[in-house]
């Protein structure tokens, strides 16, 4: 399977708020969408910004961030997706790692862009990384970046409300 998810999601819209490219010109031949070309959207939580590249159809969405290497990404930097729905917190809503080739954080964030939970995603590994509750929204990033940047349970994220699902 060469999903990043259990079950088919398809992407976000960028929205008006998605700005620019990601300046990393790096082309990684084992990935569909290169990050250089996908959109970016500033989020911010305790005091820090992350730039979060946006997934916005099915294909990004499924790809997630597979074959990134650590030099790839840096610590401000990670992936959000956007859900039409509240997501249950069951095996079939859950993240995994297959084909990611670094650790990430895998940061579950409810519709008040309140954080529910945080799971920690080993390199290449297919077990379901299931929230503690609910969600709408989750935000991928390095290993280490939650805990590093004061992120936990009960953060309250910005996340731009022109960011909407497009599915």
């Amino acid at each position: 399977m060469n999903s990043r998810r259990l079950f088919l999601i398809t992407s976000l819209a960028a929205g008006c708020f998605a700005v620019s490219a990601a300046s990393l010109q790096i082309n990684n031949p084992n990935r569909i969408h290169q990050v250089s070309k996908l959109q970016v959207a500033k989020v911010t939580a305790a005091g820090h910004t992350i730039s979060a590249w946006l997934a916005d159809d099915e294909g990004k969405n499924q790809e997630g961030m597979m074959f990134l290497t650590d030099k790839e990404v840096k610590e401000n930097q990670g992936m959000l997706f956007l859900f039409p729905r509240i997501q249950t917190a069951d095996q079939y809503h859950a993240f995994w790692m297959h084909n990611t080739f670094i650790p990430l954080d895998i940061i579950y964030i409810d519709k008040d862009q309140k954080v529910v939970s945080i799971a920690h995603g080993k390199i290449k590994n297919d077990t379901p990384l299931v929230a503690a509750k609910p969600y709408f929204y989750v935000l991928e990033v390095k290993a280490g970046v939650a805990a590093k940047y004061g992120i936990k349970p009960g953060t309250k994220f910005a996340i731009p409300s022109s960011l909407k699902a497009n599915y």
